[in-house]
């Protein structure tokens, strides 16, 4: 979970580890080195932080022969069809889910990424 929000950070993380693993970055470069240190099987990315944009950090990802597997789920207030083509073609996301969102929506979301029951 990389989010700049700490409260985004804390409801994600404590949301998903009812069934989950989750380690939290604060900002894109941070998200990216626990990325890399951790692989782990899903990226729950915000767009807009310090440091690095969730876009790059998604390509970056997808550019790594370790992480090109890795599932990254945009987390974003942007509603733009521009931003969501973006993250999706042009950056390599596996999904895009625009905040505010319901909790159950989040979890249906990840599940359906890691190919487990919702």
């Amino acid at each position: 979970m990389v989010d700049d929000d700490e409260d985004m950070r804390h409801m994600i993380a404590h949301v998903l580890r009812e069934r989950f693993e989750v380690e939290v970055a604060e900002d894109g470069e941070a998200g990216l080195a626990l990325i890399r240190r951790e692989k782990p099987d899903l990226v729950v990315l915000d767009l807009l932080m310090p440091r690095m944009h969730g876009f790059e950090v998604c390509r970056r990802v997808r550019a790594d022969s370790q992480l090109k597997h890795t599932k990254v789920l945009i987390s974003s207030s942007k509603s733009y069809t521009h931003d969501v083509k973006t993250a999706v073609e042009e950056a390599g996301a596996d999904g895009y889910l625009i905040k505010p969102f319901r909790v159950a929506d989040l979890q249906k979301r990840v599940a359906e990424l890691l190919g487990e029951p919702g």
